[in-house]
């Protein structure tokens, strides 16, 4: 079963990078839909900065899953973070 990941729709190397190591990307369209996220079938969620969210830290609609912020890391670097999560 391949790992589903939510990817900002801004962030074109990273959704292209993670599809091709085998990922099932959807793609995330100005943290609009980040509510509806609301089980754990995805393993990460990959925005451009936390910054940008629109979400206070301890809402009680964050996702149930780690979100990650592609700022700063290369493509790979974010696949090892998702990975490392998944351990």
């Amino acid at each position: 079963m391949k790992n589903k990941v939510v990817v900002e729709n801004t962030l074109t190397p990273y959704i292209e990078h993670l599809k091709s190591a085998g990922y099932d990307v959807h793609t995330l369209y100005k943290n609009s839909n980040l509510k509806n996220i609301t089980s754990d079938q995805y393993k990460a969620v990959v925005v451009s900065g936390l910054d940008n969210l629109g979400y206070r830290e301890g809402d009680s609609n964050n996702p149930p899953v780690p979100i990650i912020e592609a700022k700063g890391s290369t493509p790979q670097e974010v696949q090892n973070i998702i990975e490392n999560k998944l351990e």
